[in-house]
């Protein structure tokens, strides 16, 4: 079973413009830029991340972008790289600390998603959108999900599962996964809950929690799972 790292993406790395001390203590972060640019992506889409705007948020100058990045293009380099390691990086570490065992990989996954929120699915939500029209990102997003799609096939190769079956139910997770994404289901933490075992039965064919008594048993099973694994 591969031990999966991090999504394999070469990101642009272009130097911002020299500067004095003076000028560097006044000017905001790249980073501030891109929490800006993250903010306006989610909330109005690519067509919302102008160069004006965002300075607007930020009560600085359109000339202030200019100390941080050569382009618009190179912070929206940034954003893509932001959202890989914001909603990736989480899962991954889960996936990694629950050790070979396939039933505590699925368990880690669970409770990353519901206990962690691991995913911060209104980001999804916009980076496929923009990929519509962005080759750049659609190529980005493309790498993600395929290595999204990877892990979860390990975690059923993990659960003894073989060949097709192990990449036809991976798919199938992952597409249910983006599917709730995509439709904009509004589930409370507590419904959520009170879903996983039958999500555990009809995705992973184990029954082992379907004998839990309410939502708070779930979740000391989860997180006694947790700790199991530590």
């Amino acid at each position: 079973m591969k031990n999966l790292k991090s999504p394999s993406i070469e990101f642009s790395r272009e130097s911002p413009r020299s500067r004095t001390k003076e000028q560097k203590a006044d000017k905001l972060r790249r980073r501030d830029w891109v929490i800006a640019a993250r903010q306006a992506l989610v909330k109005e889409g690519i067509s919302g991340v102008s160069l004006r705007k965002l300075a607007s948020s930020l009560g600085a100058t359109t000339g202030a972008f200019y100390w941080q990045y050569n382009r618009l293009e190179d912070l929206l380099e940034d954003v893509r790289e932001d959202w890989v390691h914001r909603n990736t990086d989480q899962i991954t570490k889960a996936f990694e600390e629950a050790g070979p065992e396939g039933w505590q990989m699925y368990l880690a996954y669970t409770r990353a998603l519901i206990l962690e929120d691991a995913i911060d699915d209104r980001y999804d939500n916009a980076i496929r959108e923009w990929a519509h029209s962005s080759k750049r990102t659609a190529e980005v997003l493309r790498h993600v999900e395929e290595f999204r799609i990877e892990q979860l096939r390990n975690m059923f190769v993990a659960l003894g599962f073989k060949g097709k079956s192990a990449l036809i139910r991976a798919r199938v997770m992952y597409f249910h996964q983006t599917g709730y994404y995509a439709m904009q289901i509004v589930e409370t933490k507590e419904e959520r809950l009170e879903n996983v075992p039958y999500y555990a039965e009809i995705l992973v064919d184990r029954l082992d929690m379907l004998g839990l008594k309410g939502i708070s048993d779930v979740r000391r099973y989860l997180e006694r799972q947790s700790d199991a694994c530590d």
